[in-house]
């Protein structure tokens, strides 16, 4: 009885830290959607302003390209959820009662 408690104790726990970790992967996942709609949109400009021999604001248009790269690339690197509980390869280690 108390081994069976125990691995309902651990699915559960696993199943949690798997919504948590789901959620913030999906977070990832529409921020770095969103910057790259904006890296389109700022390309877009950027083109229009080279052939319209606009070239005052070209240089912030690159500016604005590279702090949203450096955005995304912040989140690819180290954007990560951080639990206490789980080991590097991803096992969940029980609390001490």
């Amino acid at each position: 009885m108390n081994v069976l408690s125990e691995k309902r104790e651990q699915h559960a726990v696993r199943h949690r830290a798997g919504r948590g970790r789901t959620a913030v992967e999906q977070a990832r996942l529409i921020l770095l959607v969103m910057i790259n709609v904006a890296q389109l949109w700022i390309l877009a400009a950027t083109v229009e302003a080279a052939l319209g021999a606009n070239y005052r604001v070209l240089l912030p248009l690159v500016a604005a390209t590279f702090v949203c790269w450096l955005i995304t690339l912040s989140i690819v690197l180290w954007w990560r959820p951080v639990s206490r509980r789980h080991t590097s390869t991803g096992y969940v280690r029980l609390q001490k009662r």
